[in-house]
């Protein structure tokens, strides 16, 4: 043993590499007496070699990312899978030598008097303690397991970022959102104490770029997780993210777009979730609106006059920075939730202005804007109610306009789905056309095919056909739960969305089949003529090559299949009897009305197939 560990003791990470399996493997016989003396002594000491090479040579930078730092972490996480081992069994092993570490660093000047190496060993082990012993001790209070549910809080409490490691600093935070939970049961002083590591140059302002924006998104995160602790922070957090929130097309802003935009979705947080007056509320969002709306305007007015000096990508520059403007506007709204609406912090003006001075941009120049906007009015979707429908028909005037190929179009019929789903009947009265939108998907879908020759020419058009006809029949079939058809859809109109419809059941795209199926079992009962229809089309779906009992999207398919049968049985049973054995000679239609008088569910699904992989068979004999 002593000879094994002098192995894995050994400095040199591929000789050490040699004992792991072994250790593991040894560490696993004390499974079943993991507690006498000898035991723990042996492990005890396995564990304090594992800890003691943890930390890095002096050869190795803690930041580096070359081929010797990557090996290193490969040897961390053997190491760490045989402290697994041994914290499954024995956490106390585990913990009471990782709790002297975390006091060493206290006792250091929370980490600035301690070689970065060990410090940032330390900190890596607390950060993956969760994946050495139990991860219950999260919840834990008491024992062994509550003493390391202890640990990440006095390390967060205890450290001092001094800059001098960028991984370190990463870990840190890191940390606090991977224990949200225990913060959460202990949030004081902890919470604040790493806000406002967040806020300064330990944090989003960090030196290093790829630091900075992982850094912003656990702030978002953190924050979102500790909204009601930070909230009596608002004003001061408000004040320090301040000047981060300048949006400026210049590229040599401090952050991203991207991270700029999780600042935004951060700050709409703390500011509806803050201890905040209602009319502070709306000042905070309406003055963050106000800028980005001035921002918008101003790089629009700049857009004009770079174009027509031709001035390509000065043009690029200004495009995405208006785009990311909407963006920023969208992940503002993110906070507000039916606890904390848009109506109760009266900021629905706010953003039905927003809206309206983007909507005023989105032309067929414009049309980079499309996304950003329909994003947006996604949304708004969610967070207002019958506000928002007086802005519909500009809001689908404008988007149908610039909607001019197939992925845009996919866009808009998921966008006028989420609309239908969500007002239903108020939709009637919003002045939208939606019957006109369904027939121009429907019109759309029918005329172009998904075809191998398509798919062989341009796989993205090919793949976007198949989303549209998708989106075409999930608003369809929306439009019949919602109660809203009758009123945008009847005479030849509805005659050309059944046909559509009937037409995606017998394809070969089974999500497309499904919800044809559906929809059709359901606009058909009031009409004869579609009735018939729809059975001739339900019996045939089955005999299609692509639906097989061995292929689980077939299984989806026939089920459908049986439950359309069903529901036309049960509106019109004499007649379907009749009409089933007619369409299947002989024995087949007894069969089938025997199956459904007698079968449900899976049983009847698989019944189907058996039923027409007899009649497949009896063909090919003929």
């Amino acid at each position: 043993m002593n000879s094994l560990l002098l192995v894995l003791d050994n400095e040199d990470p591929e000789l050490s590499e040699l004992a792991i399996s072994t250790f593991r493997s040894y560490a696993s016989l004390f499974k079943n007496n993991c507690v006498d003396e000898n035991s723990t002594a042996v492990l005890g000491r396995i564990v304090s070699v594992c800890f003691r090479r943890f930390v890095m040579s002096e050869e190795l930078d803690v930041d580096g990312s070359g081929e010797d730092e990557i090996e290193f972490a490969e040897y961390r996480k053997e190491l760490r899978g045989i402290l697994n081992t041994i914290g499954t069994m024995r956490p106390d092993l585990i913990v009471a030598p990782l709790e002297s570490l975390v006091a060493e660093v206290s006792n250091s000047g929370g980490g600035a008097a301690m070689p970065i190496a060990r410090l940032e060993a330390i900190v890596q082990l607390v950060h993956c303690l969760v994946e050495i012993i139990p991860a219950s001790f999260v919840n834990s209070k008491e024992g062994w397991m509550g003493r390391g549910a202890q640990l990440p809080i006095n390390l967060l409490n205890s450290m001092q970022l001094d800059g001098r490691s960028a991984s370190v600093h990463v870990l840190y935070f890191e940390i606090a959102c991977r224990y949200e939970r225990l913060l959460m049961a202990r949030p004081q002083p902890v919470i604040p104490k790493v806000a406002a590591a967040f806020l300064d140059d330990r944090g989003i302002a960090f030196r290093v770029a790829r630091v900075r924006t992982r850094i912003v998104y656990l702030f978002c995160r953190f924050v979102k997780a500790h909204k009601t602790v930070l909230s009596p922070l608002v004003s001061e957090v408000i004040a320090h993210l301040a000047p981060l929130l300048a949006v400026s097309p210049q590229s040599d802003q401090l952050l991203t777009a991207d991270d700029q935009a999780f600042l935004f979705e951060a700050t709409g947080t703390l500011i509806v979730f803050g201890e905040l007056g209602v009319e502070q509320k709306s000042m905070y969002i309406g003055e963050l609106a106000n800028k980005l709306g001035e921002g918008f305007i101003a790089a629009a007015t700049e857009l004009e006059v770079v174009r027509k000096s031709g001035e390509e990508d000065k043009v690029k520059v200004l495009e995405q920075f208006m785009a990311n403007i909407i963006g920023y506007c969208s992940r503002l709204s993110k906070a507000f939730s039916n606890l904390n609406s848009m109506q109760s912090c009266r900021c629905v003006d706010i953003y039905m202005k927003l809206l309206d001075l983007f909507l005023g941009y989105l032309t067929t120049e414009n049309a980079f804007l499309l996304e950003s906007i329909r994003q947006l009015a996604h949304r708004l979707v969610v967070c207002l109610d019958v506000e928002l429908l007086p802005i519909l028909p500009s809001l689908m005037t404008a988007l149908s306009a610039v909607s001019t190929d197939l992925d845009s179009m996919n866009h808009l019929l998921i966008l006028s789905h989420q609309i239908v789903a969500k007002f239903k009947k108020e939709c009637n009265r919003s002045g939208v056309d939606f019957g006109a939108i369904l027939a121009s998907a429907a019109r759309l879908s029918v005329q172009l095919k998904p075809t191998p020759a398509l798919r062989a020419q341009d796989e993205a058009a090919y793949r976007n056909l198949i989303y549209v006809r998708r989106a075409f029949l999930q608003l369809f079939y929306t439009s019949v739960t919602s109660d809203i058809l009758a009123e945008i859809a009847n005479g030849d109109l509805f005659n050309d969305l059944q046909e559509a419809a009937t037409q995606f059941a017998l394809s070969a795209d089974q999500p497309c089949q499904k919800l044809a199926l559906a929809t059709l079992s359901r606009t058909c009962l009031q009409n004869v003529q579609w009735w018939q229809r729809t059975l001739c089309t339900a019996l045939e779906v089955p005999s299609l090559p692509h639906v097989t009992a061995s292929d689980a999207g077939s299984m989806v398919v026939v089920h459908e299949v049986a439950s359309t049968l069903t529901t036309l049985r049960q509106a019109h049973p004499e007649e379907f009897a009749t009409a089933v054995k007619s369409l299947m000679p002989g024995k087949l239609g007894e069969d089938l009305l025997s199956m459904l008088d007698n079968l449900k569910s899976r049983a009847l699904d698989k019944q189907l197939l058996v039923l027409y992989e007899k009649i497949r068979k009896s063909q090919q004999h003929a």
